[in-house]
């Protein structure tokens, strides 16, 4: 009788300890199915922000060592979405946009109008964001990724400056020597206050400079149209007598 117990007992222990065994199972199962769909998510969402923003800095002729720490970084996402989904239809998504970023070049002036110019400075702002990012997960070293982000406000300025260069040129060809100044002043001022050192400046004082130079009417100009107005206001007095 005792020896029917004790097997019972076993029995009853044996099959607890099973239906714990298959329900740990079953809820880190869940678990795990929960984590991979959530991580899904995020890597397409991080993926594609980012490389949105790698498209844009190639644009914007970012410099390469910024652009391919971006692009080691994106790789590293693709590498754990091919792990978490591999074969999915997000992983081939994610890789085509890969290698349409990979081969976007600069464009002059693309960044040529208000809307262009948000979308640069968001991703550009971004781009920092993710310098940040990769220090702290020790994809880059902190020195690395303060001179990154040096580069990439530089690289803000720079995009607005030639903006306003490219629509004071368009305006100089058309001889509309007025608004062109204009444009050609809110690229020096964008310079100027800049808080970069006087030498890497240089270059963009210069060249704006030369631009004001040319907008501007010379005095020998100046008294010729003054001259050319005084004698048809005379014609037209003659006429009127």
């Amino acid at each position: 009788m005792l020896q029917d117990n004790l097997i019972f007992l076993f029995s009853l222990i044996a099959v607890g300890f099973i239906a714990l065994l298959v329900n740990y199972f079953i809820s880190t199962r869940e678990q795990q199915q929960e984590y991979r769909g959530k991580r899904l998510k995020e890597l397409r969402k991080q993926s594609d922000d980012a490389l949105t923003t790698l498209a844009v800095l190639k644009e914007a002729n970012c410099r390469h060592e910024i652009t391919d720490a971006l692009s080691n970084y994106i790789i590293g996402m693709i590498e754990e979405i091919a792990l978490l989904a591999p074969g999915s239809d997000l992983l081939q998504e994610i890789s085509a946009q890969k290698e349409g970023a990979d081969r976007t070049s600069p464009v002059p002036g693309s960044f040529s109008n208000d809307r262009a110019l948000k979308r640069a400075q968001i991703h550009i702002q971004h781009a920092e964001k993710l310098c940040i990012e990769m220090a702290k997960k020790g994809k880059l070293n902190i020195a690395r990724a303060k001179q990154f982000q040096q580069d990439l406000y530089w690289l803000h300025v720079c995009v607005f400056a030639d903006a306003h260069i490219e629509q004071g040129d368009y305006y100089l060809n058309r001889d509309d020597k007025l608004v062109a100044m204009s444009h050609y002043k809110h690229a020096k001022a964008i310079i100027a206050r800049t808080s970069v050192p006087q030498k890497q400046k240089q270059d963009y004082v210069d060249k704006i400079r030369e631009l004001l130079n040319k907008a501007r009417p010379s005095s020998a100009m100046a008294a010729g149209n003054l001259a050319a107005s005084l004698e048809e206001l005379k014609k037209e007095k003659t006429n009127e007598e």
